[in-house]
């Protein structure tokens, strides 16, 4: 007869609950800056590149937001007794009369993709407004980048369609820095000669 023996481990007790606080605060990153200025002399008709805005820093602030460049020349007069007003977006001579368009390029619109720059006192003005259908803008802004979790294109990725698995669920739109804002300027042959300025303004704002 053999006897065995063994030994009786009692059972592990389950694992308890443990909670653990924990708590911190995120800093403010500052925020971005802009760097130019324009300064070019047209000799030939034509589009023209005129000089770029150098963008650099971050901004962690609370989104939606959006960043938007634009003119603001409430002062233009156009020619007098025109039948049709002129746009008031771009570069306005000094005598208040006629007007030099402005485009921008940046890397997140693509390869040579170039957007006319409004100006905010036009009346087709339409601020920006996000859209919940892919493929429709109901706004005239320029926006350059910015944050927007309801805004279809924004969301949709690069097969511009929702609920797929490149959707981009923050709508995030923004860029490491520093990159480059190009400015050209549309100068035709009607163009009249002589000194043009303008406000160009860029700004961070919530999206409304």
């Amino acid at each position: 007869m053999y006897l065995v023996s063994c030994i009786l481990y009692p059972r592990c007790a389950e694992a308890a609950r443990a909670e653990i606080r924990a708590s911190g605060t995120v800093a403010s990153f500052g925020t971005y800056s802009f760097s130019g200025p324009l300064l070019f002399q047209i000799t030939q008709p034509g589009d023209l590149e005129i000089g770029h805005i150098q963008v650099d820093g971050v901004h962690n602030g609370e989104y939606p937001w959006v960043m938007r460049i634009y003119t603001d020349n409430a002062s233009f007069v156009g020619v007098g007794g025109a039948l049709s007003p002129s746009s008031r977006a771009g570069l306005i001579s000094s005598d208040g009369q006629y007007v030099v368009p402005l485009f921008v390029s940046c890397p997140n619109f693509g390869d040579e993709i170039w957007i006319p720059v409004p100006d905010r006192s036009d009346p087709a003005y339409q601020p920006y407004r996000p859209s919940d259908q892919v493929g429709v803008r109901a706004y005239s802004e320029c926006i350059i980048m910015g944050i927007d979790p309801r805004n279809a294109d924004w969301v949709a990725g690069d097969d511009r369609s929702l609920w797929t698995e490149d959707d981009n669920p923050l709508g995030d739109t923004t860029m490491a820095t520093p990159f480059e804002i190009r400015v050209a300027a549309r100068c035709g042959v009607e163009a009249v000669a002589g000194t043009y300025t303008g406000r160009v303004i860029i700004e961070l704002v919530t999206a409304p």
